[in-house]
């Protein structure tokens, strides 16, 4: 049985995230405030579940007000220790201020730690995948110059007015817990779709496969998602259009226990954020060749944004957004296709 709960209605939702802690209960955080992504009143708020989601706490905003912009990007959960990767702006993604903040307390409180590899530009870092002792975490990496960010500030323009001409995403890896990091080779996706300047939120997300590592990027403009495959982690292929329907969404990749992967989505092939539906589950066991079993969660006839969660067993747990406003809370049940396994 499927579960659909709702957390919060705001004026603005984006990119809710939910993650189980190391004490059992629940912690999601999301983007709200203001009227538009990106804007000035956006803030990150903290929610917590003791009873497995079925209610929720009151929001608070995961950092003091200081008048400016903040955005979330992953949950990653350790033991004990939480890490929210987080960027600061000026509410037009300009001036910039990416970093991590942890948490050893199940988010109640946070600190301020330095992310690895990038130091002070403008990257998203994004889901972490664990695999033969190897953490991954993918970026998406926008490598604007001071100059052109300083003149669109003084036009009062957005981040969606740079020049930039691609968005660069891949992998940082530790294999010692994070004393040490190495970068990969960027993933490039062009600031470009069939001649026109289209800015690129590729959002990517990575599985380990039997061998290597496989991502998957949302292209704007495409209608499908695009698939890089790596052995290492450091070294990845040129993207290449799958069969996978979506339409400029943010897609989110699961390992599971079985060596299976899940995929949650909206294969809509049609681009825009009115097609966002349906939301599904896909699960593959072939390394993502094919995906044998597809599960509609929802076909409301409304923006399904931002799936992002975790897979326990014969359930999938996730949060997403309604229109834009909605955070919900979503407990699926896979025991039909784990039973179909055995």
């Amino acid at each position: 049985m499927d579960k659909i709960t709702m957390v919060h209605r705001d004026s603005l939702s984006c990119e809710a995230i939910v993650r189980r802690l190391a004490d059992g209960s629940l912690l999601l955080v999301s983007q709200c405030g203001g009227q538009t992504e990106p804007c000035p009143e956006n803030r990150v708020l903290v929610f917590h579940s003791t009873d497995d989601g079925e209610s929720w706490s009151r929001p608070q905003p995961i950092l003091p007000e200081n008048g400016r912009a903040v955005y979330a990007t992953d949950l990653d959960v350790e033991g004990g220790r939480v890490t929210a990767r987080i960027t600061e702006h000026n509410g037009g993604y300009l001036d910039v201020d990416c970093y991590d903040l942890v948490s050893e307390d199940g988010g109640y409180t946070w600190r301020r730690e330095e992310i690895p590899c990038f130091g002070k530009t403008f990257v998203f870092l994004r889901g972490a995948v664990y695999a033969r002792g190897i953490k991954l975490v993918a970026y998406q990496h926008y490598p604007i110059e001071k100059e052109e960010n300083d003149a669109l500030v003084r036009a009062k323009k957005t981040v969606l007015d740079s020049m930039l001409p691609a968005a660069r995403c891949g992998a940082l890896l530790t294999r010692d817990g994070g004393k040490s990091w190495e970068k990969s080779e960027d993933v490039l996706i062009p600031s470009e779709w069939q001649g026109k300047h289209v800015w690129q939120w590729p959002e990517p997300t990575i599985a380990a496969l039997s061998e290597g590592y496989a991502m998957l990027l949302r292209v704007n403009g495409a209608g499908v998602l695009y698939r890089s495959d790596s052995a290492d982690g450091l070294r990845w292929s040129k993207p290449c259009p799958t069969e996978i329907p979506n339409p400029n969404n943010k897609p989110k990749l699961l390992n599971l226990s079985d060596g299976s992967i899940a995929l949650i989505n909206t294969p809509n092939p049609r681009p825009g954020m009115k097609n966002r539906n349906p939301l599904e589950i896909w699960i593959s066991d072939d390394d993502m060749r094919t995906w044998r079993y597809k599960k509609r969660v929802l076909d409301f006839p409304g923006w399904l944004s931002y799936p992002d969660g975790f897979a326990e067993g014969d359930r999938i747990r996730f949060a997403f957004e309604l229109n834009r406003h909605d955070v919900y809370f979503a407990d699926c049940d896979i025991s039909d296709y784990n039973r179909s396994r055995k």
